[in-house]
């Protein structure tokens, strides 16, 4: 058995992981396999032949945040506004992008701000799980940080959207170390550009279900029921 397969463990559940190669130790006689699991776990997992499905490079279960319909979320959060990166010379109407690109239960609305793309954000739906405490879960093994996922983000964020600057090896004024271009414009945003690290935040619920209008269908909801429920005169 090789590549990519859907773990389901008895004691932790349904995950994803690919495969390292066959278990030769004496902890079971049954066909097991090591499995390096997907989601910041450190060690490969012992996992027996029978928990083991393959499955096809890329695939995963539907969550909670595929709900979330992409097309609306842009709508509302990709809007122009007018914003400042240095000093006032700097201004000039940004636009927010929101990925397609999607990490654990997808329920986090997270921004992320490059140092040199900042106030410009990119939106990932990242895992409601992550989060911004350092402390680690030592008992499972992993730590669901934050700052110990951001590179995964950016990495993504960088396989939908494309590089803000790459490394031309045909370019004569690049360094035969290897640093990033700089000759040309380099590629227009949402292309990002990694230099020098970034920031993140959130979307807040309450402003998303506001801008969507989903907060006066609830008010809506709400009267409507309080006055079926009012006694009659």
């Amino acid at each position: 058995m090789e590549g990519r397969v859907r773990v389901e463990h008895p004691r932790h559940g349904r995950h994803y992981g690919t495969i390292v190669g066959p278990y030769s130790g004496d902890a079971t006689t049954e066909p097991a396999h090591l499995v390096m699991i997907e989601g910041g776990y450190i060690n490969a997992w012992t996992c027996l032949d029978a928990w083991l499905t393959p499955v096809p490079a890329g695939f995963r279960d539907m969550v909670i945040g595929d709900l979330l319909n992409l097309d609306m979320l842009k709508e509302v959060i990709e809007v122009e506004f007018l914003g400042t990166l240095w000093v006032e010379g700097d201004s000039g109407m940004l636009t927010p992008y929101v990925c397609e690109a999607s990490f654990g239960d997808g329920f986090h609305l997270m921004t992320i701000s490059t140092i040199n793309q900042r106030p410009n954000y990119h939106v990932v739906r990242v895992c409601s799980s992550w989060r911004e405490s350092s402390n680690r879960w030592y008992d499972t093994y992993r730590d669901d940080t934050i700052g110990e996922r951001i590179d995964d983000v950016l990495t993504a964020i960088e396989e939908e959207c494309g590089q803000r600057y790459f490394v031309d090896e045909d370019c004569v004024t690049c360094r035969p170390e290897g640093y990033e271009c700089r000759c040309g414009d380099g590629e227009p945003w949402p292309a990002i550009e990694t230099d020098g690290g970034c920031s993140w935040g959130h979307i807040r619920w309450d402003w998303l279900m506001k801008q969507l209008g989903i907060t006066e269908q609830l008010e809506r909801l709400r009267d409507s029921a309080h006055r079926d429920g009012m006694p009659q005169a």
